[in-house]
């Protein structure tokens, strides 16, 4: 029965980490689609990105993942390829993407699938391209090199150009005056 295996491999998704699991990652990488094949309209379906990290003895996931593979049409069938390539044993924890890197999987596949058709090559381009700049955005935000005490020495060496005002009591700069 189709069902059959879905049965088996929930007692072996974790709701928790726990020692000795893998971390999963299963994301929609490719939006189902209609496309215009000269006077024919062709549908695609959705494409789930997925991978796992094996768990070490030392507790930490190494940056590359055991395997990333690429499923369709949907949620499920993307879960059902994810449970064949782990050991028929391993305990999974299914992460989002703040732990786990989807555009890395995006990648792999890129590079090693040679069985890609032309559009999902360019859609899973895209994909990893977007994740980039939402990370690159995240770290903007989050991230800065400003410096306080920084800030008020560049003011003082720029006068006012970089931000804080001129120092009156600072020493002259370049022997000029302050």
């Amino acid at each position: 029965m189709a069902a059959d295996w879905l049965r088996e491999a929930r007692p072996r998704m974790l709701e928790r980490p726990q020692p000795g699991c893998w971390c999963a990652l299963i994301v929609r990488a490719i939006e189902a689609r209609e496309l215009a094949v000269g006077d024919r309209v062709e549908r695609t379906p959705a494409h789930y990105l997925l991978g796992a990290w094996a768990p070490s003895e030392s507790g930490l996931y190494p940056r590359l993942p055991e395997f990333a593979a690429i499923a369709s049409p949907d949620a499920t069938r993307a879960l059902r390829e994810l449970f064949v390539h782990l050991p028929v044993d391993a305990k999974v924890l299914l992460v989002d993407e703040e732990y786990a890197d989807a555009s890395l999987l995006a990648e792999m596949v890129l590079l090693c699938d040679g069985n890609l058709e032309g559009y999902q090559r360019e859609a899973l381009q895209r994909f990893a391209a977007g994740r980039r700049e939402r990370l690159a955005q995240a770290i903007r935000q989050h991230y800065t090199d400003r410096e306080a005490g920084f800030e008020r020495f560049r003011g003082r060496l720029l006068g006012g150009a970089g931000g804080a005002a001129p120092d009156e009591g600072a020493a002259p700069v370049d022997g000029q005056p302050r």
